[in-house]
């Protein structure tokens, strides 16, 4: 049995028990009056780190993987002779046209986001035209090729001097009168002939370089037999064979140039090597490896007259780069052919190389030259009734499926030949273009994948 509690013990336990409560309360209250107030996030940011309980902030949404494509057509020597420039001349309007001899190739020029040609005569005064050895071509010659979808002329190569300093300006200040623009030299010392060409956001650095300049006569460099001493050679974008260091060095500054201007790749066109011969010598490798050590990521060539392989070199200063390199574009237009010349390889000089290259442009900053495309090409050169020679440059593949629409038919040999042009022309480049194209098809397979994991 329980004993009763008597009424002061319970008073006295009442009393306990309202002190016990109203300590509670008073700590309760001073708990909360202390407790920051996380609504003001200016009184309370350290809190919000590592809280047990706090609401997760949002993960921002991963931008999405995007890129630009643009094209780049590039064409072989363009070279006006005489029997050319007969073949264009109207008598009875005294002018010459031009028009027909990129007439089937102008679809696939305009095509292309941007084109470079190599222009290997002059447009120094338009009173006497003249072709080998020292070319003066018709302004005519400049509106065919702009007409065809031309944008930039190269112009180190050596026939650029053949009417000295004054023709090297005229020709210059016509590819600006014309719209063009120009590499490879420049019309004061104080002017860049080199750029940085933004195509469609995608910004490529070109240049372009000539191996044509020979020993001094006397005090003077000599270019083509003709003795530089007017001062042109400051103007000029030359170099003479086994004096490179003098080369790489400007080479490279002018690559550090063009990156501090936003260039996403180097281009370098280049006029080098011997005529007529199928493959590189020795002063094309050495050079084609020393640029691709500093950085170029293109080199296309010209100046054999025919065309020379490609092929895919690595950095021996960084084994992660590489370069595409164009040995020989050979021939786009010009007068020789197997009926002209009495070389071995007299035939190939009919035949040149369009090269197109996809570049492409990642969100994230990356480029790749994602694909390359190429065009063989053939000179059809046939009797007129007029008793003047026809020019007309012809895509091959395309001619040779449709031989009456590229106008093969004009003459007896024009689908014999052309097909006899492709088989010379086809498997000097078939396996290297489609070995890169498929090793780049995995590349930027994986760059994709590793983005999407990461």
């Amino acid at each position: 049995m329980r004993k009763s509690l008597s009424i002061k013990t319970l008073k006295n336990n009442i009393q306990r028990l309202l002190s016990l409560v109203i300590l509670l309360v008073t700590v309760i209250t001073v708990a909360v009056s202390c407790t920051p107030n996380n609504s003001d996030p200016a009184k309370s940011p350290s809190y919000l780190f590592n809280t047990p309980g706090a609401t997760p902030q949002a993960t921002p949404e991963k931008a999405e993987l995007t890129y630009t494509d643009i094209t780049l057509l590039n064409a072989g020597d363009i070279m006006y002779h005489g029997p050319q420039l007969n073949s264009a001349y109207n008598s009875s309007t005294g002018k010459y046209d031009f028009s027909d001899n990129f007439q089937y190739m102008k679809s696939i020029v305009s095509a292309a986001d941007y084109a470079v040609a190599n222009f290997e005569t002059t447009t120094a005064n338009q009173i006497k035209y003249e072709s080998y050895p020292s070319f003066n071509s018709p302004l005519e010659t400049l509106t065919s090729i702009k007409d065809t979808g031309y944008d930039m002329l190269l112009f180190a190569n050596n026939h650029c001097y053949d009417k000295k300093k004054d023709g090297f300006v005229a020709t210059l200040n016509q590819f600006k009168n014309f719209g063009f623009d120009y590499i490879g030299g420049k019309l004061s010392e104080e002017e860049k002939s080199y750029m940085v060409k933004d195509v469609n956001g995608i910004k490529l650095g070109m240049m372009n370089y000539a191996d044509t300049l020979t020993s001094k006569n006397g005090q003077y460099y000599t270019i083509n037999g003709i003795t530089i001493n007017d001062g042109c050679d400051k103007l000029m974008d030359i170099y003479m064979r086994n004096e490179y260091e003098k080369l790489y060095s400007e080479v490279s500054e002018r690559i550090a140039d063009m990156k501090e201007q936003g260039a996403d790749i180097i281009i370098m066109y280049i006029h080098w090597g011997d005529e007529y011969k199928l493959e590189p010598v020795s002063s094309q490798t050495i050079v084609a490896q020393k640029l691709c050590d500093l950085g170029v990521d293109v080199i296309i060539g010209g100046h054999p007259h025919v065309i020379e392989p490609m092929e895919i070199l690595t950095s021996q200063t960084n084994p992660e780069h590489s370069t595409i390199c164009f040995y020989s574009l050979g021939n786009y237009i010009s007068n020789q052919n197997r009926l002209t010349l009495s070389n071995s390889n007299k035939q190939y000089t009919e035949n040149g190389l369009t090269v197109t290259l996809t570049i492409r442009k990642y969100s994230t900053g990356d480029v790749f030259v994602k694909a390359i495309d190429y065009t063989p090409t053939w000179v059809h050169r046939y009797y007129c009734s007029d008793g003047y020679n026809n020019y007309n440059v012809v895509p091959l593949r395309q001619a040779i499926a449709n031989p009456d629409s590229y106008g093969l038919y004009n003459s007896s040999f024009g689908l014999e030949h052309a097909k006899a042009a492709l088989a010379l022309t086809d498997p000097v480049f078939e396996q290297a273009v489609m070995s890169y194209n498929t090793s780049m098809a995995d590349e930027i397979s994986v760059f994709s994948q590793a983005y999407d994991a990461n």
